[in-house]
């Protein structure tokens, strides 16, 4: 039902109700250090695991139990999984019928021509490159956080202050993001972060190089922020990233959206993706080299399983694309751009000639 009236939960849920929702979620998991969610879902695992293993043993121990417990331990598995869903709709899931965040932002984001991608591409890699120059490296030449991962959580909110102040819809508090434990884990999944929204906390691998770090936990952050499409919580990411007052936050931003820009022009024309991919400064390519190595120590079947899984959940939520909506973006990037053509607005504290 909510998906055939977005202007009434943009209005009623997402820019009403939520907000609220979210500042209380900030105030109360954000003051932990660690990911209360992490640990809930240890809990569950756990709790799941014995009753499963105690309802065996009474089966294996008492004849007939099998034939009378089936009936109530199905309607208790769906009751619970019914409470699961309705929680996670009316805390944050309400969010996936919201309007489309271009028409908040009065974007055209109709697809673009093969002639605007290109553009866009090239934009792209100049800024990246720009914005890389003077950057902190470790001793393989990459891309280093000064601060490290401790920092950049400590940072991010700031990007979206300034975000907010060009987007309302970007205005107010979130949690902030949290390192995962299991990180190792997230990484042999193939998965830089995930948002739990029944305690609003978004969550960060630790593992994740530092050029994709930034990105990674505002990616997330946009999900706290109301965003819950993939396609959109990474523009809004990059926004984030794009107004923060720090280099190494626009730089990832930008570094990001070139990825997946050059990646949706590789599909039509290889020509132009050869020509800009060369473009690329020799640093911007060791950072992309250390991710792309990144990514290969942990590709393996629990990454194409997680990957399958993942993309039967946005199709569930309404992403008729699965994970192909991320390359969705784009369109948004392109938007952008011709916003910025079509009527210049004064240049902004970047430094990067947006």
């Amino acid at each position: 039902m909510a998906s055939r009236f977005p202007a009434i939960v943009e209005r009623g849920y997402s820019t009403g109700l939520y907000p609220v929702i979210a500042a209380a979620g900030a105030r109360l998991s954000g003051r932990l250090p660690f990911s209360l969610a992490e640990g809930l879902v240890a809990a569950f695992a756990l709790i799941v695991s014995w009753r499963a293993v105690r309802f065996v043993a009474k089966a294996a121990r008492r004849r007939g139990y099998l034939r009378e417990a089936w009936l109530p331990a199905a309607a208790n598995v769906t009751i619970a999984a019914g409470i699961l869903y309705l929680t996670f709709l009316l805390v944050w899931g309400l969010n996936y019928a919201r309007e489309p965040f271009a028409v908040a932002a009065g974007l055209d984001a109709s697809p673009p021509s093969v002639a605007e991608l290109r553009a866009a591409c090239a934009d792209l890699v100049q800024r990246a490159n720009a914005l890389r120059e003077g950057l902190p490296e470790d001793a393989r030449g990459v891309m280093r956080l000064t601060d490290g991962l401790a920092g950049a959580r400590g940072r991010a909110e700031a990007g979206y202050r300034h975000a907010g102040a060009v987007h309302a819809v970007l205005a107010g508090r979130s949690s902030p993001a949290k390192p995962i434990v299991a990180s190792r884990v997230f990484s042999y999944l193939g998965i830089t972060g995930i948002f739990f929204p029944w305690t609003g906390e978004p969550n960060v691998n630790a593992d994740v190089p530092d050029p994709d770090l930034p990105f990674a936990i505002a990616h997330e952050m946009a999900h706290a922020h109301g965003f819950a499409r993939e396609d959109e919580a990474g523009y809004v990411g990059y926004l984030a990233c794009r107004f923060h007052p720090d280099p190494d936050f626009r730089y990832s931003g930008v570094l990001a959206a070139s990825i997946y820009a050059l990646n949706a022009l590789a599909g039509v024309d290889r020509a132009a993706h050869r020509e800009l991919a060369d473009r690329r400064s020799p640093a911007v390519r060791r950072d992309l080299r250390a991710l792309q190595e990144w990514s290969d120590r942990y590709s393996g079947r629990l990454s194409r399983a997680s990957r399958s899984v993942n993309n039967a959940y946005l199709r569930s939520q309404g992403q008729a694309e699965g994970v192909r909506s991320y390359g969705r973006m784009v369109d948004l990037l392109v938007a952008e751009r011709r916003g910025r053509s079509a009527a210049p607005a004064p240049r902004d504290n970047l430094g990067d000639g947006t």
